[in-house]
């Protein structure tokens, strides 16, 4: 398997989440309670990327 198939599976999956994130925080009303469920989507976001980040490297590693 190619390394680059995870990063952009997890850059993918990034973009979704923060696209969603953003359309939460954008829709939702200050001080609701759903800006919380904004920010998790962003930390999911990071989440996401930062795994097909490391199984990038961890497939780099053992193909090197």
């Amino acid at each position: 398997m190619d390394p680059d198939f995870p990063l952009f599976l997890g850059g993918m999956l990034a973009a979704i989440c923060g696209a969603v994130a953003v359309l939460v925080y954008v829709v939702a009303l200050p001080g609701s309670a759903v800006v919380a469920l904004a920010y998790a989507f962003g930390g999911l976001g990071i989440v996401f990327l930062l795994c097909g980040m490391l199984a990038a490297l961890g497939l780099w590693v053992y193909q090197n």
